[in-house]
């Protein structure tokens, strides 16, 4: 595809989504009866189309579905049990698992496949890689409207002279944080992205030179550049903050407040569904874009837990993509949900504590057998010393290696306060295991994407 055909595209979809943009809005302000509605309806839809055209869901539901069904009533799909089947599970025949990997390979930007489809990957915290489809119609009535509210919500919009964004996250169109922001660019702002797998010098020096109204990234990143502010090495004015793709720990979101005096947004994007909640100008919580997607929290056992209290993991259903059905679909972020209204006067479901993207679970040597331990518990350890700009825990056999990546003005005693904190949370836990924490000077990141998973456990 040409420049100039791949600039019509994004023109055509932007086109599209800003003509409906008022009927997008009206859903923001409906009450909880009528989004329950147009939720079932919709999954209705996407529902039958799945049954009609997918022979995963048609022999996964046991046979066609011609009528409104119930969502609880559907069985759950993981990511592993979809790219076992996936020429099976998608609705297209020309989307193929192996010429989508050949495409994805030779993908830089927002190229298309066969013209008509954004072809994209995840990983997760499984390390299997996922492939995700989206075709226009969804692109433009899911995809879109998620980024075109999560923009206004922060106070990004087309002006004079144009308003300048900075995304650093990654680096290549084969990852959502790229694509969405890509398939936006028609001119009516300036965005410069920048890789997260840079050097934090580089990133800086990179930043300074474009001077971005608006900074969105990975917090595990923006924690570091928020050093730079400090120390004068970066000297930069962003007017909001937004943050996705990982946890935001505490300390982040402090050393990001006081770098630019400003309380940072989080955004909640998945690749199953693109956007999905973002926090209001309150911050009291990331109001849920229930019109364009549906979260269940649940148990280790899939039992649904009450408004308030934390799940093990999350099921998703994107009520938009019909040519890769997203219906309960399992991933691995810790949320806890609340229907209470914000301040701001949505009606809008909020994620109130959003605790873990895709960090694994650790089973470690106890005096007992053996221990599992969720990576909160060690997150908690460490989540609270102001000194930490960045960590991650690396789990392999008996032994725990922890990397710290310390302010400058750390004290000369952390390593050892966070060692001593570590191993008193280990052993109330009953797990037996040797530990390390040494400071760093960087922690290598993901390749592609180059995400910073901050609990990983190495599978031999």
């Amino acid at each position: 595809m040409s420049q100039v055909a791949s600039w019509i595209e994004r023109a055509g979809n932007m086109g599209h989504a800003l003509r409906h943009r008022s009927e997008h809005d009206a859903r923001m302000r409906w009450t909880s009866d009528h989004l329950a509605a147009f939720q079932r309806a919709r999954l209705g839809e996407i529902v039958r189309h799945a049954t009609a055209h997918s022979a995963f869901y048609r022999e996964l539901y046991g046979g066609r579905i011609d009528r409104d069904v119930e969502l609880a009533e559907l069985p759950i799909v993981t990511k592993a049990a979809m790219m076992a089947s996936f020429d099976r599970f998608v609705t297209d025949p020309r989307l193929r698992r192996d010429t989508l990997l050949e495409h994805l390979e030779t993908l830089h930007g927002d190229e298309l496949f066969l013209g008509e489809f954004r072809v994209m990957t995840s990983s997760g915290s499984s390390g299997q890689k996922a492939i995700y489809v989206y075709d226009r119609a969804a692109w433009r009535a899911g995809i879109l409207p998620g980024s075109l509210r999560m923009s206004r919500m922060i106070g990004l919009r087309p002006s004079l002279p144009r308003p300048r964004l900075a995304m650093v996250g990654a680096g290549d169109g084969k990852h959502m944080t790229y694509r969405g922001s890509a398939s936006m660019n028609v001119g009516l702002m300036r965005t410069q992205r920048f890789p997260a797998t840079l050097p934090v010098a580089e990133l800086a020096a990179g930043l300074d030179t474009y001077r971005p109204d608006f900074l969105l990234g990975y917090p595990s990143v923006l924690a570091l550049l928020a050093e730079e502010q400090r120390l004068g090495r970066l000297d930069i004015r962003p007017k909001a903050v937004v943050t996705s793709s990982e946890l935001r720990t505490e300390p982040m979101t402090e050393h990001i407040r006081r770098a630019w005096g400003v309380e940072p947004f989080n955004c909640l994007g998945l690749t199953e569904t693109g956007i999905i909640a973002i926090d209001c100008a309150e911050h009291a919580g990331l109001h849920v874009f229930e019109d364009l997607g549906i979260i269940e929290v649940v148990d280790a056992e899939n039992r649904p837990v009450s408004n308030g209290v934390p799940g093990a993991k999350a099921l998703v259903t994107n009520l938009w993509n019909r040519v890769q059905p997203i219906v309960r679909f399992e991933v691995s972020d810790l949320m806890t949900l609340s229907p209470a209204p914000c301040a701001c006067g949505s009606t809008l479901q909020r994620i109130t504590a959003l605790d873990g993207r895709s960090d694994d679970m650790l089973e470690l040597p106890g005096l007992a057998g053996s221990v599992v331990l969720h990576p909160m518990h060690l997150r908690s350890a460490l989540a609270g010393d102001r000194a930490v700009l960045q960590y991650q825990v690396v789990h392999e056999r008996a032994h725990l290696d922890v990397c710290v990546v310390l302010a400058a003005d750390a004290p000369t005693t952390t390593v050892g306060s966070l060692q001593r904190r570590l191993e008193a949370a280990l052993r109330k836990h009953g797990a037996r295991v040797d530990l390390t924490v040494r400071a760093v000077d960087a922690i290598p990141r993901e390749s592609g994407p180059g995400k910073l998973k901050l609990v990983r456990s190495v599978r031999s």
